[in-house]
């Protein structure tokens, strides 16, 4: 099979630690990849590599997300290149800390609101179109388990996500007609990326004993796990679920 004659999936925040995962995993799937990144253009050309040595198609850009031309052009472009458009995931979002509501700055809010749900809206805009030419297409937004129930410390993460969810599951219910199916996978507390990072700089060894002590499968998660539900979302397996948000979070929230 040429790369031609492969579905392709655009990625939005492909070099972060969740959204490699989901790159190399949906490139194992034999999947075209698009992806953008933020600032990290040595990991995007070395994930461009892996892609291209997993024999797939792969195409990247340095977006910054809250730039609606930006991204409308980076969709226009990634699926001229592989031949257009069948998948999109939003596995993007800022950087942040956690932080109870009293000590956040309102800047720091708009900043993420901006990146963060204002980007998750951008590439839904940009990337519609293209997806209604495909007979059956699919995108799903990777945004937090926190969704389920309100969390202390971590609402700057968990309301911009909120936003999103109710975002995708819009698509859902007025894009279904068009073949488009839409949903969310909300992670829990993974040994990668941005969940890594906090847990190193805020956590004491006592303070992640008791969050595993809480969590009924005892470990964090792996970009892997969250790799795989949106692959399973993604696919002709989930063809008749939409609308629907799909916790990897090993039971936290239960």
């Amino acid at each position: 099979m040429t790369s031609a004659d492969r579905k392709s999936v655009l990625v939005a925040g492909g070099t972060g630690g969740i959204g490699r995962a989901i790159c190399t995993t949906l490139a194992a799937a034999g999947l075209n990849v698009a992806f953008t990144y933020g600032r990290n253009h040595d990991g995007a050309a070395t994930l461009a590599d892996e892609l291209a040595a997993a024999g797939v198609g792969s195409f990247f850009r340095g977006v910054a997300l809250e730039d609606a031309a930006a991204v409308s052009a980076f969709a226009d472009d990634a699926a001229a290149a592989l031949g257009g458009v069948d998948a999109v995931v939003y596995a993007a979002g800022p950087n942040l800390s956690l932080a109870p509501i009293s000590a956040l700055d309102p800047a720091e809010w708009s900043r993420v609101i901006d990146v963060d749900v204002k980007g998750a809206f951008h590439l839904v805009a940009a990337t519609l179109p293209h997806l209604r030419r495909r007979p059956s297409s699919a995108m799903v937004a990777v945004i937090t388990a926190a969704v389920e129930r309100v969390p202390r410390m971590d609402i700057l993460s968990a309301a911009p996500k909120c936003a999103i969810e109710a975002l995708f599951r819009g698509i859902a219910k007025e894009e279904g007609r068009h073949g488009i199916r839409a949903n969310c996978v909300g992670p829990g507390w993974i040994d990668g990326g941005m969940g890594r990072r906090v847990v190193a700089e805020q956590f004491t060894p006592a303070k992640l004993e008791r969050l595993l002590a809480v969590t009924p499968l005892g470990r964090m998660g792996t970009p892997g796990d969250v790799a795989a539900a949106v692959a399973f979302l993604l696919s002709d397996a989930a063809g008749y679920i939409t609308g629907q948000s799909l916790a990897v979070d090993g039971g936290l929230q239960l």
